[in-house]
């Protein structure tokens, strides 16, 4: 299949499939100003509760997070917001944010001597930002070019029998095609490692999935005193028909498809290294926003996201695609839900609901909107790993 989407080209040679413009907070002490510059000028905004007063270790999880949320494909230009004297040196980070060709400036609410004074120019400088990005045109690329991140959450008895199968096909699909596609969920792993690590290109690769989960148990119960089992599934899960946790994995692993042959491990900030399907290695506890903010922080341009129960969950930088496996969610839940993969449940094969739903993530590749960005859902979490 000769796949192509329209998306716009960068001055480093990547492809965003949107014209973001981000304002990115740099210290919680600039919260509410950057919000409201977001609010008045109706951008995305990242807001978090650190970037000041911090260990390194914990600030050099903060900073990462914000300069990869920021160069992310999808994003066109950044307005940087501090208080004047937080510890997050907007001067290197705007560097780094330029040098990827990115337009980027900073407002100090010290320094503008006013609240007010710096949502004004926060919004005079989002508003020449939105000027020039709507004068790039989308161009024709292979959907060679697409990096998904895919995931599921808020999940039920249908998530592994329908939804999270028809990930796994339109990832075969993607991978195929020469497309990439990332899987992480780590803390959903445990139980079902070996079926991944069989699916790993090379032994080494193998080994190390099963390398994190063993991990990833020591770490729960050297840092909480309680193995994983005990807090997933979670009890929306029990309460949807998941009784254990392997049972989650079982369906967990389901979005890797049935013959894309893993590649390797990254690490949160690191993009793919060459096509093909990956594994995110985030540890972050078990919450939705954790992955799919990892996700944006390594290169994603959409997140496709399996719900049995549903999520209006959406990501400050990339569109999420909200699918569900459940029939009755969907005719439930339209509002929020983009796709309604519970029909193989109704009769339908998996191999054509993967299609279509291939087909689905190239119209939001081309500009369609998903339901998580007409409803603004735009959420940013700093994922740390450990405290970190």
């Amino acid at each position: 299949m000769n796949l192509t989407f329209n998306g716009y080209e960068r001055a480093n040679g990547e492809v965003g499939i949107r014209n973001y413009i981000l304002v990115l907070s740099m210290v919680n002490c600039a919260n509410t100003v950057a919000q409201q510059i977001s609010w008045e000028a109706g951008v995305q905004v990242i807001t978090h509760e650190a970037g000041c007063a911090e260990f390194s270790a914990n600030h050099a999880r903060t900073r990462l997070a914000l300069l990869s949320a920021a160069l992310n494909p999808n994003v066109f230009a950044v307005v940087l917001v501090g208080l004047g004297c937080e510890q997050t040196d907007h001067n290197s980070l705007m560097e780094e944010i330029r040098a990827a060709g990115k337009p980027a400036e900073y407002v100090g609410i010290q320094e503008e001597r006013s609240p007010r004074r710096a949502v004004e120019k926060g919004v005079r400088l989002v508003r020449e930002y939105l000027e020039q990005a709507e004068r790039q045109t989308r161009k024709p690329f292979p959907i060679s070019r697409l990096v998904l991140g895919v995931q599921c959450g808020g999940s039920d008895w249908t998530t592994a029998l329908s939804g999270n199968i028809s990930i796994g096909e339109m990832t075969d699909l993607l991978v195929d095609n020469g497309g990439s596609v990332i899987i992480s969920e780590v803390n959903g792993f445990p139980g079902s490692e070996h079926i991944i690590a069989e699916r790993a290109v090379s032994t080494e690769v193998g080994l190390a999935v099963i390398k994190m989960c063993d991990e990833l148990r020591e770490e729960h119960l050297a840092l909480h005193g309680q193995t994983i089992e005990e807090v997933n599934p979670t009890p929306g899960n029990k309460a949807g028909g998941i009784s254990t946790l392997v049972e989650k994995s079982m369906g967990n692993v389901k979005k890797m498809g049935r013959t894309s042959k893993l590649q390797g491990l990254i690490y949160a900030g690191e993009h793919v290294p060459h096509p093909g399907l990956w594994m995110l290695d985030l540890r972050a506890p078990v919450i939705d926003g954790n992955v799919t903010s990892g996700f944006a922080m390594s290169g994603a341009h959409m997140n496709v996201f399996s719900t049995g129960r549903g999520s209006p969950l959406g990501n400050a930088v990339m569109p999420v695609l909200k699918l569900t496996g459940n029939p009755v969610s969907y005719a439930e839940m339209g509002e929020f839900l983009d796709f309604n993969a519970g029909v193989i449940l109704e009769g339908t094969p998996a191999e054509e609901v993967g299609q279509a739903l291939l087909e689905k993530v190239i119209s939001i590749a081309n500009g369609e909107q998903t339901r998580s960005e007409i409803n603004g859902n735009f959420e940013f979490i700093i994922p740390r790993e450990n405290g970190r």
